[in-house]
């Protein structure tokens, strides 16, 4: 391993990732910051001397865990916002996205199973940051990022406010109507 490798690593693989997470969560993650600093100071040691070759792969190491972590924290955020636009029921994914259902359909169950994926590759290498589980929860994130980016949510917000009023209508006329009733045949009654 060289510094190369793991300078091109931060740049094109930790940073975008990490970026992405700082923006979806408006915050930096402690243990974000925690594996950074661990990971700064093995380079800082690997620098002093460049033969202690095992300082720059922990570096590495503690980047690669570091960049694990951002994209399941990205993830679980993703996870709550399309939550939103499709738990209700299936007619809001056809309201809710720019997509045609079929294909949100189908990127949410990949969405899924991606992750799940990755929880099996990452179980199987406890311990040990594995790229294959990082790959896998990249194109998760990207597929989350993808489908948030088509969603129209002016069109399922007057939806959705369309539906509740609706819903308030029906019943309010049907509430007084049956206190009206209720009135009348009490009169009649009396």
């Amino acid at each position: 391993m060289k510094l190369n490798d793991y300078l091109d690593y931060y740049t094109n693989v930790f940073i975008p990732v990490y970026a992405d997470t700082v923006a979806l969560l408006a915050d930096k993650p402690e243990q974000l910051i925690i594996e950074q600093e661990n990971s700064l100071s093995h380079l800082i040691t690997y620098l002093k001397d460049t033969k202690d070759i095992d300082n720059l792969k922990k570096a590495k190491g503690h980047l690669q865990r570091a960049t694990l972590d951002a994209y399941k924290m990205t993830w679980v955020e993703l996870k709550k916002k399309l939550l939103i636009y499709t738990q209700i029921d299936k007619t809001n994914i056809s309201i809710a996205f720019n997509l045609p259902s079929a294909e949100v359909l189908n990127l949410l169950t990949e969405f899924d199973k991606n992750i799940q994926e990755a929880r099996l590759i990452e179980a199987k290498n406890i311990g040990k940051p594995n790229i294959d589980a990082i790959n896998k929860y990249q194109k998760s994130v990207e597929i989350g990022f993808y489908l948030l980016s088509n969603v129209d949510n002016e069109k399922y917000i007057s939806y959705t406010n369309f539906n509740i009023k609706s819903f308030l209508n029906n019943h309010i006329i049907g509430f007084i109507l049956g206190i009206t009733a209720s009135l009348i045949a009490s009169f009649i009654l009396s």
